[in-house]
């Protein structure tokens, strides 16, 4: 009698498992919506962004602050003022991996959450990801009350007017446009 229940358990364990457990295919078939969504998604955002026609410079500007020493000091930043730039060494080189910062001027609580960079050139379709590093802005990093900084290497892969994309939690924030020699 306990081995017809042992083996009755075993048949029902395997049995219940078996059914919760998804077959290869049908994972299989899940994981293709997915990947054909995200690469119409990619494509959709690329024609997006290559038919707006804003491709001028963006501004630089002056931003001061007041180090924790008391010290002052001013970075000269590129993109806007009110959202998001970055400052390092300009000009912008290509093939060149560079160190820079970037400062987030908005409202929003951003800190920990993900930041990617990604670029598209004029005149191209390609969307690269020219961002490594670190890739959050977080609270420690404050460089004084109005802004935050989150440090980064950017590589432009070649010369010429560049579409600089800054998604923050997965949504694009803001774009900033740069020359790269």
């Amino acid at each position: 009698m306990k081995k017809k229940l042992l083996a009755l358990s075993l048949f029902l364990t395997i049995g219940i498992m078996a059914a919760c457990t998804p077959s290869s295919k049908t994972a299989k078939d899940l994981e293709k919506p997915k990947e054909k969504n995200e690469a119409q998604e990619s494509t959709n955002e690329i024609k997006e962004i290559t038919s707006e026609g804003n491709w001028d410079l963006s501004l630089t500007f002056d931003h001061s602050v007041v180090y924790e020493s008391g010290e002052k000091g001013s970075y000269e930043i590129v993109g806007n003022k009110d959202t998001v730039g970055f400052t390092g060494p300009f000009p912008i080189k290509e093939k060149d991996s560079q160190k820079y910062f970037w400062f987030y001027f908005g409202k929003e609580n951003v800190y920990d959450k993900p930041v990617k960079v990604k670029a598209i050139k004029k005149g191209t379709k390609e969307l690269v990801d020219i961002l490594s590093g670190p890739s959050t802005f977080y609270e420690s990093a404050e460089v004084s009350p109005d802004s935050v900084n989150m440090p980064s290497h950017l590589r432009f892969p070649s010369a010429g007017v560049w579409k600089v994309l800054i998604y923050i939690d997965e949504k694009l924030y803001e774009d900033i446009v740069v020359e790269v020699v």
